[in-house]
């Protein structure tokens, strides 16, 4: 009974830390800072997977209340993209934000096919302009929201189409 108390724990685990797993079917947003509920979760998860069957690009959404080992969240969100293979393999197409109310960060990465269409001049105007007035204001889901929504509206252009 032990034993399967603790595989069962082991699992729960597992599927909490690694939500982009090589099933890309499981989860895409991942709080680790408990600012969104679950229907905002399945909200962003499911913009994020309808997004995916239109373009096959691969969005995914992580908050964090630090950055671990890495100096920055620009490192960190280059290795757990890396680390989770977020993007078509050969496409680069992977979008990931991260949000850090306790640094008081948030980055839009890219993966190299998505950085041509997406560019760093973009992703800092949608932050800018639509994410940081929201954050501000505490309002955490309606900035990631806003921020998610002009992503997708931007790559579901026909002229944005990654090939």
């Amino acid at each position: 009974m032990k034993r399967h108390f603790f595989i069962l724990i082991t699992c729960l685990v597992c599927i909490t830390l690694l939500p982009f797993s090589h099933n890309k079917q499981t989860i895409r947003v991942l709080d680790n800072e408990h600012i969104l509920t679950p229907a905002q979760v399945n909200s962003l998860d499911s913009l994020y997977k309808a997004h995916e069957k239109i373009t096959t690009n691969e969005m995914a959404l992580v908050t964090t209340p630090d950055f671990g080992k890495d100096s920055g969240i620009v490192s960190f969100a280059t290795r757990l993209g890396n680390k989770y293979g977020i993007g078509k393999k050969g496409k680069g197409n992977g979008i990931l934000i991260v949000f850090s109310e306790a640094q008081r960060q948030v980055r839009i990465s890219t993966g190299y096919g998505t950085e041509k269409i997406l560019t760093d001049a973009i992703a800092k105007k949608i932050i800018d302009s639509l994410m940081t007035p929201e954050f501000k204001q505490a309002n955490y889901f309606d900035g990631l929201w806003q921020g998610s929504k002009a992503i997708v509206t931007f790559l579901e252009k026909p002229a944005n189409r990654i090939n």
